[in-house]
């Protein structure tokens, strides 16, 4: 809409509550994530209707703790993607981390809480070496993420020769097993990850920064921003929170197992696209996250109850990731073109 400059404008009456309130509304109801909302509700509705057990609580527990393993590593991915990057190395960083928490708590005896802290920073230093070749060097994040891919899932099973690693503590167990107010302790630690990202996002300098590395790297470079070091970081954040993952999946399987995040990258890509994030960087929210990966958990848990094959659930699952990435990349085309 064009404005006039110098003519004169009909004065405009002040707001009152009212209006603002109704403004509030339509910019909710407008908001992406609130049609990312209506489609979990649709898909909510359809599978209580089709599925008698899918509104038992045991059923419900289930999608919650896949759900919260599948959004911690998608909240990594979302500060990457924003970034303009991609990290496809998350899943074979989750077998890596497994795998050397078991080392550290059943071939060194060291302390579970130890164990489970230096586990997580064998994620953080997969990160950082991402993070640093991509800063440095021209090599595109695809290309840098997919060779680390290679090499964490080649030192999980070389470390371990292909086997898995039993043994673990029973007071470590419970942070993949337990329960806290009836609600499992991944499910918490997920809405903590959650809740924290959005905070530093929305309300802190670094959280600005990403965005703007996203949308413009040479204005970000311009203003001041530290580019390489806000690269090197973010990789760092998604490394570390595959490692968490890895940390939680190990006490719940009870074993360290250097098969596990097998695919992983593809579910938190699929999920941080869906929740509206652009892969061109600088577009996306942890809330659309948070929705999309609760979207991918209800349509896997919704084929399970409806008796399809694990064969078609994979081929049902990769059609709606790679339609929502189409979708993706065709809004950013036009949104560009205009």
């Amino acid at each position: 809409m064009s404005t006039v400059i110098g003519a004169s404008a009909p004065p405009t009456a002040p707001q009152g509550a009212g209006d603002r309130s109704r403004n509030r509304l339509r910019a909710v109801l407008g908001a992406r994530e609130a049609g990312l909302a209506a489609v979990v509700l649709v898909v909510v509705l359809f599978l209580a209707l089709r599925a008698p057990f899918f509104l038992t609580s045991g059923n419900l527990i289930v999608v919650g703790r896949q759900a919260s393993l599948s959004l911690i590593i998608a909240v990594g991915m979302t500060f990457v993607i924003l970034a303009g990057g991609i990290d496809l190395s998350v899943g074979s960083t989750v077998a890596l981390v497994s795998i050397m928490a078991g080392e550290f708590m059943v071939n060194m005896h060291v302390n579970y809480v130890l164990a489970a802290v230096l586990a997580v920073l064998v994620g953080v230093v997969v990160g950082l070496v991402n993070g640093a070749i991509v800063a440095a060097s021209s090599i595109p994040p695809f290309v840098v993420t997919l060779g680390m891919l290679a090499v964490a899932r080649g030192l999980a099973l070389g470390i371990t020769q292909g086997q898995t690693l039993s043994g673990l503590p029973a007071d470590y167990l419970v942070l993949g097993q337990g329960s806290l107010a009836g609600i499992p302790i991944p499910i918490w630690i997920a809405v903590a990850v959650a809740v924290v990202a959005h905070l530093v996002l929305a309300r802190t300098r670094f959280g600005r920064n990403v965005y703007f590395v996203g949308s413009n790297e040479q204005a970000a470079t311009l203003s001041g921003i530290h580019v390489r070091r806000t690269k090197v970081v973010i990789f760092a954040i998604a490394g570390g929170l595959a490692g968490l993952e890895g940390i939680i999946e190990t006490a719940r399987l009870s074993v360290g197992q250097p098969a596990a995040g097998n695919g992983y990258e593809l579910v938190a890509i699929g999920a941080v696209v869906i929740g509206g994030a652009s892969l061109f960087g600088g577009q996306g929210s942890i809330l659309g996250t948070v929705l999309g990966t609760l979207l991918l958990a209800l349509i896997q848990n919704g084929l399970i109850l409806l008796g399809i094959s694990a064969y078609w659930q994979q081929v049902f699952s990769g059609v709606v990731i790679v339609a929502a990435v189409g979708l993706n990349m065709w809004r950013q085309t036009r949104g560009r073109g205009k």
